[in-house]
């Protein structure tokens, strides 16, 4: 269901419906440590990060539908190859609508990070 990384996903408004997600890929040194023991030092809670980053994907409104059999194979045993690959883009797309893989669910879109901040302690107000 999830690539290997960190699966990041942002919630910015109180309204759960509103989600941006984002991977922090394996090898690209976002973090100072494996993605394994990320729980024990920061807990599983809700935390404030910072992100920095790129639009990658805004979903659909309308949530993709499973693509039809588009007669893959021709008379002589031969796979359309343009047609092979329109349908797995097209089976990605849905399973992506239904919340299966990486891309994001509407009203949601993916990010794709450039930089990554965590807040570390406790914030002080400042005083005027």
């Amino acid at each position: 269901m999830f690539t290997p990384g960190l699966h990041l996903n942002l919630a910015p408004t109180d309204d759960d419906a509103y989600t941006v997600g984002a991977r922090l890929q394996e090898g690209r040194q976002f973090l100072d440590s494996d993605p394994d023991i990320l729980f024990a030092r920061y807990g599983v809670g809700q935390q404030e990060w910072t992100l920095v980053g790129t639009v990658g994907h805004y979903a659909s409104e309308t949530p993709d539908s499973a693509p039809d059999d588009p007669g893959l194979v021709d008379g002589n045993g031969h796979v359309h190859r343009a047609r092979m690959a329109n349908f797995v883009n097209g089976h990605l797309g849905y399973l992506g609508s239904q919340g299966f893989t990486d891309l994001p669910q509407y009203p949601g879109f993916s990010v794709v990070p450039l930089a990554v901040y965590r807040l570390t302690g406790v914030p002080i107000e400042l005083k005027e």
